[in-house]
């Protein structure tokens, strides 16, 4: 990550110089009534349009931050932004303009009501099918500023504002769109550049793996921050945590997401579970590559709509009609989900150290619980249910290495849990649950090669391990590694654990254009008897016109002759044709060296029959 060192020392206003500004008229039109709040970015007050007699919130930006470009930059960002969203689900802005001493200003809707965070601080865990209501609410919003181009990028429970409207007394809000980033490339991203200039980009806690890494954002990333959102009211807490914010990053890029239902009876203590049907699109949202997620915010909100009706009718067999309003059109229906109580299991090293969310008052636990009890009555007669998962090992004894290294790993500490599993180095070498713990270690500390061995390892150990979810998770994201070594160590540990994506995806990459891992991925199903499967004049077609050599790319030309397929022949025509662009090369052809075998593997193939 960036540093988050200003470049330019910036003296910040003190509450003393804010509080004097209240009673001032600014503009000429609003008068400031009282301080609502302080953040990294400006000021907020409560003030009134004394035309109109309006009550109004008024985001002011100190001259003295103004005069720093950077921090300019992003307020009017903010400004430009809202001004261009227009949704009952993100705060209406109606005003925009600068002071004569140089404060910027920003006129907005004044919210009564509570922030996400300080209702979740009061109450949660919230019952699912509250949680869900509140979650539909904040995906309406961004996918409306999605629809304008607009990417948040600052998804989070204090930037979602709850308020009572008449008919709705938890209608949820989006506040705050200072980092929002234009999807469509008109206007310049400079959110590297405001990172460096000492403004916060995004909130470790919720940012997707991408944003974490720094990789191009699109509007899959927010209905992660969205997703985790989700899976903190629902559990109290969110699925990654620890004291170090580096440490969440590297979480959010590697470790599998934890079972909700698991690490809601293990914080409080209670023998309850999320209904099946909840947990799979929340942990849809929470997809480590954003190509699993939900491709839209409307795709997810038809997902809500439809759990939400199993929760009230589990007779329910899916939508039969379009989808409900504000849901994109045009969408494929989603599949009936079964509405069963997940139990516990055995998952990702879960969170306990994580605090910030206070116990739920009796109230709330009555009607998550009552909600858990229409759950388990849906498992009795819904009509669609899922099959059956592959057997799960059960958590460690807490006594033994392997359930001290669990609770260390709960705790955010995969080095401390490897030192005390290595220990006892010769007591755990045989130890199933061990070496699965060592796994995760491996894992969060992103030695994706040495977490493959001890999964390997564990699963020789007791073949029962092969049902573990966290581990079957942690070896799909490793399998998107750019360590390629692990990455196909992955696949072919998945494939013999009959995962039947990974074969798939070996028989892809073996086939197809990614050239780093063409060659190893047909390596790996050559190893596992799949090479039948692979489209060879496809692999064989991209060597002829990828590989870095001459020499390789002949070596190409004797694989598809050999192959005797004559499709292959307007591709090594090309071969011979083949122009350098650039140095020494400029207007040679880089295929001489195959020329005369290109031209007999013509010759030959065109003779074969097809």
């Amino acid at each position: 990550m960036p540093s988050t060192e200003p470049k330019t020392k910036v003296q910040t206003p003190d509450e003393g110089e804010d509080l004097a500004r209240i009673g001032q008229v600014i503009d000429g039109r609003y008068r400031l009534d009282k301080l609502l709040g302080r953040g990294g970015m400006g000021v907020v007050y409560k003030a009134e349009h004394i035309a109109i007699r309006r009550p109004i919130a008024i985001k002011l930006l100190h001259p003295s931050l103004a005069a720093v470009p950077e921090l300019r930059a992003r307020f009017e960002r903010e400004a430009i932004a809202i001004g261009r969203i227009d949704h009952p689900n993100c705060v209406g802005v109606s005003d925009f303009g600068r002071l004569a001493d140089g404060t910027l200003f920003l006129v907005m809707d004044l919210l009564d009501g509570r922030s996400l965070g300080e209702l979740m601080d009061a109450e949660a865990p919230l019952p699912a099918e509250r949680a869900l209501k509140l979650l539909r609410h904040v995906l309406a919003g961004l996918g409306h500023a999605h629809q304008q181009g607009i990417v948040h990028r600052d998804v989070k429970p204090e930037n979602v504002y709850v308020v009572a409207t008449e008919t709705d007394p938890e209608f949820a809000k989006i506040l705050d769109f200072g980092i929002a980033k234009m999807m469509d490339g008109r206007e310049v991203d400079d959110g590297v550049r405001l990172t460096q200039a000492g403004v916060a980009f995004g909130t470790p806690v919720y940012m997707s793996p991408e944003q974490a890494l720094g990789s191009p954002l699109d509007g899959r990333s927010d209905l992660y921050g969205a997703s985790v959102m989700a899976f903190e009211m629902i559990c109290g807490r969110p699925p990654f945590w620890s004291d170090d914010k580096l440490e969440i990053l590297s979480m959010h890029t590697s470790r599998p997401v934890p079972s909700m239902t698991e690490l809601l009876s293990r914080v409080q203590g209670q023998n309850r579970g999320v209904p099946a049907a909840v947990e799979d699109i929340i942990r849809k949202g929470l997809a480590k590559r954003r190509e699993e997620r939900w491709t839209t915010a409307g795709e997810y909100i038809a997902a809500i709509d439809q759990v939400q009706q199993l929760l009230v009718d589990p007779t329910y067999e899916g939508p039969g009609a379009p989808p409900p309003a504000g849901a994109n059109d045009g969408l494929t229906p989603t599949p009936a989900l079964a509405l069963d109580a997940r139990p516990a299991m055995s998952s990702a090293p879960v969170l306990l150290a994580h605090n910030r969310r206070k116990p739920s008052p009796p109230l709330a636990l009555i009607a998550a619980l009552a909600l858990v009890g229409a759950a388990a009555l849906g498992v009795l007669i819904a009509i669609l249910v899922r099959p059956p998962a592959p057997p799960a090992s059960r958590p460690p004894d807490p006594t033994t290495v392997a359930g001290k290294a669990a609770a260390l790993l709960e705790r955010g500490k995969p080095a401390e849990a490897i030192k005390v599993i290595e220990a006892a180095k010769k007591q755990t070498a045989t130890d199933a649950d061990a070496q699965l713990q060592l796994g995760h270690a491996y894992q969060a500390q992103r030695k994706n090669g040495d977490a493959v061995g001890a999964y390997k390892r564990a699963v020789e150990l007791d073949p029962r391990k092969v049902g573990d979810p966290a581990m079957r998770s942690a070896l799909r994201t490793i399998s998107q590694d750019t360590d390629i070594d692990a990455a196909m160590a992955a696949l072919s540990l998945r494939v013999k654990l009959d995962d039947a994506d990974a074969r798939k995806t070996v028989i892809a990459l073996a086939s197809g254009s990614d050239m780093p891992r063409r060659r190893p991925a047909a390596a790996v199903a050559e190893k596992l008897g799949l090479s039948h499967e692979i489209d060879w004049l496809k692999s064989y077609l991209y060597d002829l016109e990828q590989r870095d050599l001459c020499s390789q790319r002949k070596e190409a030309v004797a694989k598809l002759r050999a192959l005797g397929d004559k499709r292959a022949v307007p591709a090594l025509e090309q071969a011979l044709f083949r122009k350098g662009k650039v140095g020494k090369w400029k207007g040679k052809n880089v295929n001489e060296c195959l020329v005369a075998d290109a031209r007999a593997a013509i010759t030959f193939l065109s003779g074969v029959q097809p």
